[in-house]
């Protein structure tokens, strides 16, 4: 993972893992400065389970726009606000975002000539894929993905954008055999991924993408996810191999059960002797 200032007023700190401090104070691992800067202003834990923020009060600190109070949980295209001072967090290169699109060759049916893919072309499974709105006008709104998606300004898109710059047609998201694509329709605004301003580029679960003001996250169970450092994920395969690799435990014989004593045996037998006994006694002198 890489920190980044967008206004160039430090150089990017890279991280793999452990505790990255901001504060004003010179011993933190970056130091801020400004009127509303704290010694110790927050830190950010990273390990392989992700990453996450932690203010100590009275620090204010603001996560895409959103004040945060004392924790939140980040991801890659995340924006840091500590006074003025701004942090992008993006992926270790930007190159790890991978911009060359797989060509999808569909049969060449009445379906192609409306610029949508064939019904029985091969597509993600419904309601598998969707986008989930994080920031903007569709904050909390999820978008199913089945498909193709058209985004933009338009009335006819399936994803609406109601911004000032914002073209009829911006980018088109299209998920063809499980593989989720982002398609720049020749618009002349940006789009980021992770962070990372792109045309063109292959999305995975978990990815933020950015269209102005407006933030989504890809959600895809079961689609691999990049690594901690935006680079690409290992292939589907190995990657649910792993997840649902289980510790195999020994077979072990049980343990054979000790014989009981033999002065344990006798006094069982002698009791039930002596119960046997009594009761034939009681029963005699009833009859």
């Amino acid at each position: 993972m890489r920190l980044t200032f967008p206004n160039a007023e430090q150089q990017d700190v890279m991280t793999d893992a452990g505790i990255i401090s901001l504060g004003a104070n010179a011993e933190n691992t970056i130091v801020l400065t400004g009127d509303g800067v704290q010694p110790l202003h927050a830190y950010i834990f990273v390990d392989a389970r992700g990453i996450v923020l932690n203010v100590t009060p009275p620090a204010r600190v603001h996560v895409n726009a959103r004040p945060v109070r004392e924790k939140a949980l980040l991801r890659l295209g995340d924006v840091l606000s500590i006074d003025t001072l701004q942090i992008l967090l993006k992926p270790d290169r930007d190159s790890d975002i991978r911009t060359q699109l797989t060509e999808i060759k569909l049969p060449q049916t009445r379906a192609m000539q409306s610029d949508k893919p064939a019904a029985d072309a091969p597509r993600c499974t419904p309601s598998r894929v969707a986008l989930r709105g994080i920031s903007g006008g569709h904050f909390g709104r999820i978008v199913a993905l089945r498909g193709r998606l058209t985004i933009g300004s338009g009335a006819h898109c399936d994803l609406r954008l109601d911004e000032p710059q914002m073209p009829r047609e911006h980018a088109v998201i299209e998920c063809i055999d499980d593989v989720i694509q982002l398609r720049d329709l020749d618009s002349t605004q940006t789009t980021r991924v992770n962070g990372v301003v792109v045309r063109d580029a292959v999305l995975h679960s978990g990815d933020q993408i950015e269209f102005e003001r407006n933030r989504f996250v890809i959600e895809a169970p079961g689609l691999p996810q990049r690594l901690l450092s935006g680079a690409e994920p290992e292939s589907q395969a190995d990657q649910l191999t792993q997840s649902w690799r289980l510790p195999v435990v020994p077979e072990t014989a049980p343990a054979p059960s000790k014989p009981a004593p033999r002065g344990e045996i006798w006094w069982l037998i002698g009791a039930a002797a002596l119960i046997g006994i009594a009761i034939a006694a009681a029963l005699l002198i009833k009859f």
